[in-house]
Order: structure tokens, then sequence, then C-alpha cells
């Protein structure tokens, strides 16, 4: 059996596989899942705390802790940010050196990130471009986007300079030793494509060590919506031939090493039944249990960040249409789990029969979430939506699926190649429309009309399960994951004497981009250096003087010390002294008296 690494961003992604690690497990195989960031936003932590209960050989963990993370960077570039100080290190130092090659890393994903939204195919992208554009330093940011506008030569250069830079920039040891650790036989990362993502570092070491790697692409819309895939696993795992073109044509994936297995994270909803009637289901969410109702699934709030003033012009719409099946059609709203907050200003007691459900701040861990969604799903007479995965799960449960090109979506819909699988994959399973009177004639057609149509079955067939509507993902994905475990294992990358001999020059580019992700002015890097040189000499005056006057002063406590141990002794000498001759004068007398009293007495006694 074989051991398995999979390195996830946070427990976020654990849903996307939880099935397949839990057959994985069940096959005999040991798996560790390692965490780079502990995110809880949407009680992931809990998501991944089950799993590793799941089986003994499914185990869960961190990933070592970076010099400075993606969003310490950003953090860290944020000119209104709030800024601590603290202790920073000499740049010479190793802790200063790990922290500035640490940011070039960072610096040249984001630039590549940025670089490829100026590609044709990304024409109409401009919210994806502004988002890459935010991440990447001031500095960069413009001479990227001159660069960029020089057209594809110019492009390409740029990238392959970039591309030289990340080859250049030395391993992660910390990284290394933890791969050394688990000695896995297969390494995956997902989802590898996030701007200035930090795990092209486990690829690279996977490489360095003759480990083999592969990506196992979470979302539809990764691949496109998303950053590079800046170095090449020797795998790549994807849903359908869709994602496999935009793999190749998009990232320069060579097609033999792409391997197709279908969603697996969607299988649950080929089985999955209503727990309740859907009169109990309608009255339970506080609707009219004796008229249909159009489900609305919200998007994130990349997609949608003003989404409840949309919501209420639909709703409106819908009542004013003057069409006797909209007019009261029940209405309920689905919040993004990630996109919640703002439905707190939506009053559903404004219209008539209209809820939203499940309460906003509801926990999407909650046993009964997944449940109450499938039962909304399932009981509707049609699904609405912008853009969001909820369409695809409709589409899987069989209700017709609608969408509105609405002008302040515009960026999340023709500004997206994803939206476009939506309408175009497998002859397309949502109905665009270009107005609403367009949208009402819709969704009037499909209200008490529900059918599990060919148009959902031929969509699913070629983008959730290409392999046949009745095979599931989970066991394809396991046995892909499986086949590439037992490939042999690849021959360690030789480091390559160029890298070496550019690497200390490269140093200074390091430097430099540790300093520009601060976003500072260009006269503050100008000056740095100068307010630097005279602090330095500042420095070394006020410690040339203090140690003197230190030495000054030991020096005087010196002379102190002697000068009164002197006069000690000599006060002490001469007192022995004068003892002595004091003593010898006193026996001196008194041997004179003694003699003079002796002769006195002898002439007395002549006498």
């Amino acid at each position: 059996m074989s051991r398995i690494l999979f390195v996830m961003l946070h427990p976020g992604f654990v849903r996307y596989y939880d099935e397949a690690l839990e057959a994985l497990a069940a096959a005999g195989h040991d798996v560790h899942v390692a965490f780079e960031v502990n995110r809880t936003k949407l009680g992931e932590d809990v998501t991944a705390a089950r799993l590793s209960v799941v089986s003994p050989r499914l185990t869960c963990g961190t990933t070592p802790e970076r010099r400075e993370s993606v969003r310490e960077f950003l953090a860290r570039s944020d000119r209104d940010a709030t800024r601590s100080g603290g202790h920073r290190p000499s740049p010479w130092s190793r802790q200063g050196r790990e922290d500035a090659w640490e940011s070039l890393a960072t610096t040249v994903r984001l630039a590549l990130d940025y670089l490829r939204f100026f590609d044709p195919v990304f024409a109409h992208a401009d919210a994806l471009r502004e988002r890459a554009a935010k991440r990447v330093p001031r500095l960069y940011r413009r001479l990227i986007g001159l660069v960029a506008r020089g057209g594809a030569f110019a492009r390409a250069r740029l990238a392959g300079m970039l591309a030289g830079i990340e080859r250049i920039i030395p391993p992660n040891h910390a990284i290394d030793a933890f791969l050394r650790g688990h000695a896995p036989d297969l390494v995956l990362v997902t989802p590898l494509v996030e701007l200035g993502s930090q795990q092209v570092d486990y690829v690279k070491s996977a490489r360095r060590l003759g480990i083999r790697s592969a990506l196992c692409v979470a979302s539809w819309d990764n691949l496109t919506s998303k950053g590079l895939i800046r170095v090449l696993p020797d795998h790549v795992v994807v849903w359908n031939e869709a994602q496999k073109r935009e793999a190749v044509d998009l990232h320069g994936v060579p097609s033999e090493r792409v391997v197709i297995t279908g969603a697996q994270l969607f299988d649950r909803w080929f089985e999955a039944r209503p727990s309740r009637s859907r009169a109990d289901f309608c009255r339970t969410v506080g609707l009219d249990p004796d008229r249909p109702f159009v489900l609305y699934v919200g998007s994130s709030i990349f997609i949608a960040p003003e989404e409840v003033p949309f919501v209420e012009r639909w709703v409106s719409e819908l009542r004013a249409s003057g069409d006797p099946a909209l007019a009261r059609v029940g209405v309920l709203v689905r919040p993004h789990p990630a996109n919640s907050r703002q439905w707190r200003a939506f009053d559903a007691a404004e219209f008539d029969n209209v809820a939203v459900w499940p309460p906003v701040g509801t926990d999407p861990n909650a046993p009964d979430f997944r449940r109450d969604y499938f039962d909304s799903l399932h009981h509707s007479a049609g699904v609405v939506g912008v853009n969001t995965s909820a369409q695809l799960e409709a589409g899987i449960v069989g209700r017709p699926v609608f969408t509105i090109r609405a002008p302040e979506f515009a960026h999340a819909q023709e500004g997206t190649l994803h939206f476009r699988h939506l309408v175009d994959a497998g002859g397309g399973l949502v109905q665009a429309a270009a107005t609403f009177d367009e949208h009402v004639r819709q969704l009037s057609a499909a209200v008490g009309a529900v059918s599990n149509g060919a148009k959902n079955r031929e969509f699913v067939r070629s983008f959730i399960r290409p392999f046949g509507l009745d095979a599931p993902a989970v066991p394809r994905f396991v046995g892909a994951i499986e086949d590439l475990a037992r490939l042999p294992s690849p021959r360690a990358a030789r480091r390559r004497l160029w890298t070496l001999v550019l690497r200390p020059p490269a140093f200074l580019l390091a430097r430099m981009a540790w300093s520009a992700a601060e976003d500072r002015p260009l006269w503050v890097h100008g000056l740095r250096p100068v307010m630097t040189i005279v602090l330095w000499s500042w420095a070394a005056v006020y410690r040339l003087q203090e140690t003197a006057g230190r030495t000054a002063g030991r020096l005087v406590r010196w002379v102190r010390r002697d000068v009164r141990r002197l006069l000690y002794e000599t006060s002490h000498e001469m007192r022995r002294y004068r003892h002595r001759i004091g003593k010898r004068l006193t026996t001196r007398l008194r041997t004179t008296g003694v003699a003079l009293k002796r002769a006195a007495r002898s002439s007395t006694r002549l006498r």
C-alpha cells in the first residue's frame, strides 16, 4: 500500500475530497492531509477534525510554518495597514536572507499570475485582472502592465525571465525536511493556483527529492479564474475534457500528464434523497405549500458583492410581470455561506411568499445544513443564480437553471471563462436571459413543468460524469491516485550550475523585493540607505563615546583604588615604624635608667 501526502491550502478544501480520502484509507493507503493555513472562517476546522477520526490510516496536521505567508506579504504591502514595527533582522543574517528569498518568490509568483490576465483570452476579464493587480507591489505593477501591453512576444519574454528567477530561488529546507520525514510515494497539492500560492515549493521539493507529485483541481473555475500552474507537477487531475483543454492551453501542461476522473465532490448529489415532503419543507422555511417556489442561490462575494439590491429588484420584477404563474410564486433565497452577512439587510416581509433559508448565521457544518440544501433544490420549480457551483448541483438534481446577464454582474459572467461552461458545456445547463422580460418568460415556462430533461443530463454527462451518468467519480479518482502512486519514482532533479552561479547576484533582487513589498514611495527607498548610514554612523560615535566613558571611568576607579591602597599601606607602615622606634627608645631609656640607678648605688656605697 502507498503513503500519500495531500497538501491543502486550508481545511475548507476537505469538502472537495472527503469521500475520496475516506475511500483511499479504506483501500489500505496511509493518507496524511497537511494544511498550510488553519482557517476557521466557516468552521473548516470542524470538518478536518471529523476527517481525522474516520480511520487510523487518515491523519491531519499542518505544514511547516512559513517565514512569511502570502497574506502577511500582502498586509505588509498595504499602505493603509497599521504597522506595529517590531524587530527587523539584519539583511545578512540567516533570518534576513530567508525573508528576502521568501519575498522574491511571492513577488515573482504574483507577477506571473497578474501577467497571465493580459492574454487575449482574458480580454473581458477586467475584474480578474484588477484582483491580481492589487496583490502585486505597486512598483512592479506598472512595469508589468507596460511590458504586457507590448504584445505576445514581450509577455513571453517577461514570463520566461520570471520563470528563470523562480528556478534560481534556493530550496525551502523546512519543506524538504517535511517531505523526507513523511517519505510519501505521492505528493498531492490543491489548489496550487491561488494567486501567489506558496504550494509551488512542495512541487519543487518533490521534484528535487525524486517524489512523484500531482495537482488535484478542486473546483470548476480554478484553472481560469486563479493564477498559473507556475511549476508543473508530474500529473494534473481534472474533472472533464473542458478542464483538460484549459490545463493544456492556458497552463502549458502536456496532455499526457492530465488525468480525467469526473467531479468526485458531486457524487453525493446523485445518491441523495429528500428528507421530507414538499409541503413540510415549505412550512418549515415559511413559504406557501400550495404554490411552487423558485430557489435563488447566492454567489460568493467576488461574484456578487451587492447581491441584495439585485434580488429585491428581481422579486419586484416577478411580482410586476403580470404573469399569473409568477405573481405569487414562492421565492426561497439561499445565501452563499461565505457571503451571507449582507443578507441581514434583506427584509423578506416586504414581499409576499418570500423567505430566506437557512437563516443568516447558520453553521454550515450543522447536521441539517446539507440535508436542507438538497431539499430546497429537490422541491424547487427552478433555480436562479448569478454564477455559482450551486447551479451545477441544481443540474444534477434535475432542476432547470436560470440566470440574468445583469450589468452589475458582467465582471462575473462575461468577464469569466468558467461562466461559459454553464451556458455552453454539453449544450449548456443555464438558460441565460439578456433582460428581465426574457427571464420572466423562461421562468414562467418552467414553473409547474419541472422535468429531469435531456438538457441537464447532457451537461452532467459532459461536465460532471464524463464516463457516464451511472459511473461515480470517487472510485475513478481513487483509482487514478492509486495508479500514480504505483508508478516508479522520477529521477531526483539535479542542481543546475547556472542557478548556483546566479544565486548570489540574485540576492540583490531578493533584497529589493523585500523592500518593495512594503509599497512605500520611491523616495523612501532612495532615502533609506542614506538614513541607514547616518544612523549607523551616529550609533558608532555614540558607542565609541560610551566605550570611552566606560574606559575612563574604569581608569579613574583603578587609580582611586590604587592610591587608597597606597595611602593605607603607607599609613599602616608608618604606624608600625613609629611603634618599633618608640619601643626601642623606651627599651633604651629603661636600660639607661637602670644603669644610672646602679651607678648611683655603687657611688653611695663607696662613700
